[in-house]
This record gives C-alpha cells, sequence and structure tokens, in this order.
C-alpha cells in the first residue's frame, strides 16, 4: 500500500498542473482524485478546473461522474505533478500519524468500493431499463419495411434492421432509474413541462420517420440497445444502452466457412453484400470487435469458420501515436485468429 497523500498536500500539487491540460490528463486528475478520496474529492477537482480558460461547470460535473474510482491511482497525480516541479514535502511521520495515515486511507478505500458497487448496481439496472425500452421501441413503433436516405447514399441494402413508423422519444431518468416511451401529444407535453434549464437526470433521445433502427443484441439474442442512423448519417446510442459485447449479424453462420468482423452498419452491409453472403458481424466500433469475437470463440460460433477482421485503415493519431482500425484487427488476430482485411489506403487518402 502506497504512502497515502492528506488531500491538503493533493491541493498543493495541482498548483503544478495546467488545468488547461489535454482532456485525457483532465479525466485522469478527476478519476485519481475520485480514487483516493472519494465524493469528498470533487470539491478539489471542481475548483483547480475552474482555473482553465474553458471551464465548463456541467461538463465538470459529467465527466467527475463518468470516472471511476480504480482506474487511476493518486500517484497519477503525484507524477503529473513532479513533472511541472512540485517538491512534495518530506517530513518523517510518526509512528502514531502513520496508523492514522493509513487508518484513513483504509476508510476512504472501504467508502470507494461501496461507492464502486453502488454504482455499478445502478448502472446495470439503467441498461436493463433501456434494454426494455428499446424492446418497446423495436415491436411497437417501427416495421421492416421502409426507405431510409443514408441506406440510399450509401448503396447497400436492409438487413436485420427496421424503420420507424412515427416520431417516437425515449426519455431516460437517471434519478428514479426508469425510461419512458413517448409519442404523439406526449412528446409535445414532455416538452412544454420539462424545466429550464432541463434537470442533469433526464436525458433524451429522439427518434424520427426515415430514421433507421439496428438493434444490438448480446450472444443469448437479447437486445440491450437501438442505435438510430438518420437521413444525414448521424447514429446515435441511447444513453446507458449496452455496446460492449453486443452486435448485429448479417446473414447465416450455418455452413459458413468465413466470418467478417467489421465495424458499422454501411460498412459490414457492404462487406457483406460482396462477400458473396458470407456472414458479416457488425460490431460497431474497432475497440468492441475482440469482446465480440471471444463471445463467439467462447459460444462455439467460430468453430470450422475463418475470422476476416475489417475495419478502417486509420491514419495515425498524432496525440496517440496509435492507428484505432489497425490496432483492433491486429489484436483480434493475434489472439483469436484468422486474417486482416484493410483498406488499401488510409481513410480520406486516395488509394
Amino acid at each position: 500500500m502506497g504512502e497515502p497523500l492528506p488531500i491538503h498536500e493533493a491541493e498543493q500539487g495541482l498548483l503544478y498542473i495546467s488545468p488547461d491540460c489535454d482532456r485525457d490528463t483532465w479525466f485522469s486528475i478527476a478519476g485519481a482524485l475520485k480514487d483516493e478520496y472519494g465524493e469528498a474529492g470533487f470539491e478539489l477537482f471542481d475548483s483547480w478546473s475552474q482555473q482553465g480558460q474553458s471551464f465548463d461547470k456541467g461538463g465538470c460535473k459529467t465527466t467527475w461522474r463518468s470516472a471511476k474510482a480504480g482506474h487511476y491511482t493518486i500517484a497519477t497525480l503525484i507524477k503529473l505533478a513532479v513533472q511541472g516541479g512540485w517538491q512534495r514535502p518530506r517530513r518523517e511521520l510518526t509512528a502514531e500519524e502513520k496508523r492514522t495515515l493509513r487508518a484513513e486511507k483504509e476508510r476512504r478505500r472501504k467508502e470507494r468500493q461501496a461507492e464502486v458497487e453502488r454504482d455499478e448496481k445502478r448502472h446495470q439496472a439503467m441498461q436493463e431499463a433501456v434494454s426494455d425500452a428499446c424492446w418497446a421501441i423495436w415491436q411497437e413503433h417501427t416495421h421492416a419495411i421502409g426507405s431510409s436516405p443514408y441506406l440510399g447514399k450509401k448503396g447497400v441494402g436492409a438487413y436485420g434492421i427496421r424503420f420507424f413508423k412515427r416520431s417516437v422519444l425515449l426519455v431516460i431518468d437517471d434519478r428514479d432509474c426508469r425510461c419512458q416511451v413517448l409519442t404523439g401529444i406526449a412528446v409535445r407535453e414532455f416538452f412544454r413541462t420539462l424545466p429550464r434549464p432541463k434537470p442533469e437526470h433526464i436525458s433524451f433521445l429522439r427518434f424520427s420517420h426515415e430514421t433507421i433502427a439496428v438493434p444490438l443484441v448480446d450472444i443469448d439474442g437479447k437486445l440491450w440497445a437501438i442505435q438510430s442512423i438518420n437521413g444525414l448519417g448521424t447514429k446515435m446510442f441511447p444513453k446507458y444502452g449496452r455496446k460492449k459485447g453486443c452486435f448485429h449479424l448479417f446473414g447465416s453462420l450455418e455452413g459458413a466457412e468465413l466470418v467478417g468482423f467489421s465495424e458499422g452498419y454501411a460498412t459490414s452491409a457492404s462487406a457483406f453484400e460482396l462477400g458473396s453472403g458470407w456472414p458479416v458481424v457488425a460490431c460497431f466500433d474497432s475497440g468492441n470487435m475482440l469482446t465480440v469475437g471471444k463471445a463467439f470463440l467462447e459460444a462455439g460460433w467460430l468453430e470450422g469458420k475463418t475470422p476476416v477482421w475489417m475495419a478502417d485503415n486509420d491514419k495515425l493519431n498524432p496525440e496517440t501515436g496509435k492507428r484505432a482500425g489497425q490496432d483492433a484487427t491486429a489484436a483480434c488476430q493475434a489472439e483469436l485468429g484468422g486474417v486482416v482485411h484493410l483498406p488499401p489506403a488510409p481513410v480520406g487518402e486516395a488509394a
């Protein structure tokens, strides 16, 4: 167990870290403070963040809520502060002071663990509520026949998706842990009575005519969320909609020798059409591809089949030094075998 950092020393250390840092660093500070001090660390994070030129109160609260204890530790803050020139005060602590600090750290650890467990339980409950609401939308407010400017623009067909019959509003209430599916007059009434400014615990997603609904299901066939894609190609997922491990399958796995794994709907549909009917699995983003692949392997769905990992040929990200598509497909191939297929030139460049 590392030496505890009293909160007043953390405050001193933050003087050597610019609040105008990049977003990843800013988020890591939130995570470090939350891991070390629990909710008591928010006031410090908020006061430090307020010194930044682009401070946004709502964004600060949202980032704090998103930070999970355990992902970062106070060592992250200490390292960044030292890099900025901070020298942590050094004084030999008495045996009693060490015992007090250790006891305090253990108390905070137990509080953080309880917070993590409460947050996880609540998150799971909200995922279930969104799943139920999306299933109701899928069953009652969409149909299998329709048209979409997005599909026309991409030049692909409709495979296992649905089209909205009418405008639908999905309302998600964090505080009451419930969802509502509204249509017609109920939608107008909702917006008429919605307080201004909008309460933080209320969020909503509107599905409109000519928007397609792409189902996200798990390996057991349970629908967890719906991805909406409107005529302009804007893709939206409901808040708390589960994506990890979820997918959309094109075609049938029965008798297939090849199985493609891709990212979004249009790319997957194109691969399905060009692949003479071999099944293709839309994973929705490259970071989800390995999780979905593992689920297929554990279910025995890859037996006798060669997986083909497909992703965009992304340009090098100058900040991270990574290529999301290539890195994801390489990781899938290394762990699950198969072959990798990428476009011949990076996205946005001529082949």
